[in-house]
């Protein structure tokens, strides 16, 4: 399960394991008449469970979690074709990566013009297991915000497999990616097979002076690291 040279190598050929890590995450929501900020809008969730698997617990299950994506998408009456990037579990394992994919290729690809762009932020940061959702969600939101899509590291061979990423219709973001935000599946799974999904939306209001104030009050900026040489590094750059 863990990855032996210390990479996680989402959705790769190589694909050997993943990297524990570590998250503090929190998220907070409220009612959209309520906010006075708002980053993005959940739009529907939904949770499911694989069940008895005759590979044992741990082993995951192609077809529940499209049994997920298709009642899910179902029930929110929004077209999976319409989302624009899924943010996948991934977490570089020989046999979760190709379940997830298969699953995400049969949802969401029919229908579609354009490749689904795909990625997990747990090649960049990990995998935090309990708390590896928040990172997600935290990616997205960047992404709405800078209309960029972060890429994903340490993908060089499309796993094998996986017909959707050998003939084009999954794309892996591997550069920083301008996108017109839109809806964005995100896609969380446990050990034991609890599988959950949520669709994000961006704010449809842009930032007036790209978010910059309009005012001259001053602002607490602050800066964090390891060691003092760090922190001196990021205050003089």
């Amino acid at each position: 399960v863990l990855s032996p040279d210390g990479r996680s190598k989402s959705f790769d050929n190589r694909a050997d394991g993943y990297v524990r890590s570590e998250t503090i995450g929190v998220v907070y929501l409220q009612k959209a008449k309520d906010a006075k900020r708002i980053y993005a809008t959940v739009v529907h969730a939904k949770t499911n469970c694989d069940g008895f698997k005759p590979q044992g617990i741990t082993f995951p299950s192609s077809a529940v979690q499209a049994i997920l994506l298709k009642d899910f998408y179902e029930e929110c009456r929004i077209r999976a074709s319409a989302v624009s990037y899924v943010e996948a579990h991934g977490t570089g394992t020989t046999v979760g990566d190709p379940e997830e994919l298969n699953a995400v290729a049969s949802i969401f690809c029919p229908g579609r013009e354009e490749p689904l762009l795909i990625g997990s932020v747990k090649s960049n940061i990990g995998h935090s297991e309990a708390a590896s959702g928040t990172g997600q969600i935290a990616k997205v939101i960047i992404a709405f915000e800078d209309e960029v899509i972060p890429p994903n590291l340490h993908y060089q061979t499309p796993r094998e497999g996986v017909d959707a990423l050998a003939d084009g219709r999954l794309k892996v973001v591997t550069e920083p990616t301008p996108w017109e935000p839109g809806y964005v599946g995100v896609s969380s799974f446990g050990f034991g097979g609890a599988n959950a999904h949520i669709l994000l939306k961006p704010q449809s209001k842009k930032k007036i002076n790209g978010g910059a104030p309009n005012d001259d009050l001053p602002r607490l900026v602050v800066v964090s690291g390891r060691t003092e040489e760090a922190v001196d590094y990021l205050l003089k750059g």
